[in-house]
């Protein structure tokens, strides 16, 4: 038998199984909130407390693209024995909202829209569903809130869809940085037409379609 190996600052939940490490389960916590009824949902917790990880987790567990793999990443847990309605169901829409650089205005604009844009095109590549020329369509748009906007509305066009799970890990990392820092910035982004306030409503209009069945952020 292989020994298994202690992870350091691994947030790959594939990674974890594949290559042999430990893993704490925890997956009884997918059938808890699951179980809450509740679409949208924050978890916050301290740095270091493998909130990235259970993102990853949430990822492999109920993306439909990971479907096939279920068995050989979930079933030595409590979640691979009791799988839940949702498993396996979702298109994911995964954001990272860490490492955006906050130095100045255009950095911290520049940092936000290449975390959409980035996230937007790993999604359009990995389910497949438009032409070239619609995912370049989506993916020109010039702020966060109108790339998502434009995604969700080919989505809709759709005839046969599967709803929308949306994940983001560190939702709030770098406006906590201007709110130590730069208050005014802050305030300007996340009010009136700014544009983290207009991503955030387009989410919301999102959910409130039908379109984004369940969010959850950490931060």
């Amino acid at each position: 038998m292989t020994k298994k190996k202690i992870p350091y600052g691994i947030s790959n939940f594939e990674k974890l199984i594949y290559d042999n490490y430990y893993f704490v389960d925890k997956t009884k916590y997918i059938e808890v909130i699951e179980n809450l009824n509740e679409p949208n949902l924050f978890f916050l917790r301290p740095r270091k407390f493998g909130k990235s990880l259970f993102i990853s987790v949430l990822q492999y567990y109920y993306g439909f693209e990971h479907k096939e793999k279920f068995e050989k990443l979930f079933g030595d847990f409590y979640i691979g024995k009791n799988p839940t309605p949702g498993a396996g169901s979702y298109y994911i829409l995964n954001f990272d909202f860490s490492g955006i650089e906050t130095q100045n205005p255009e950095t911290t604009y520049t940092g936000f829209f290449s975390k959409v844009r980035n996230s937007i095109s790993v999604f359009l590549q990995i389910y497949k569903l438009f032409t070239d020329k619609v995912n370049q369509e989506i993916l020109q748009q010039n702020r966060p809130a109108e790339m998502l906007d434009a995604l969700f509305a080919n989505i809709r066009l759709l005839p046969q869809s599967r709803k929308v799970f949306i994940l983001i890990d560190e939702y709030d990392h770098f406006t906590n940085e201007l709110i130590s820092f730069r208050l005014s910035e802050f305030k300007d982004i996340v009010s009136g037409n700014g544009y983290v306030r207009k991503f955030f409503e387009i989410i919301k209009s999102g959910t409130g379609a039908g379109l984004v069945d369940r969010f959850f952020a950490t931060g």
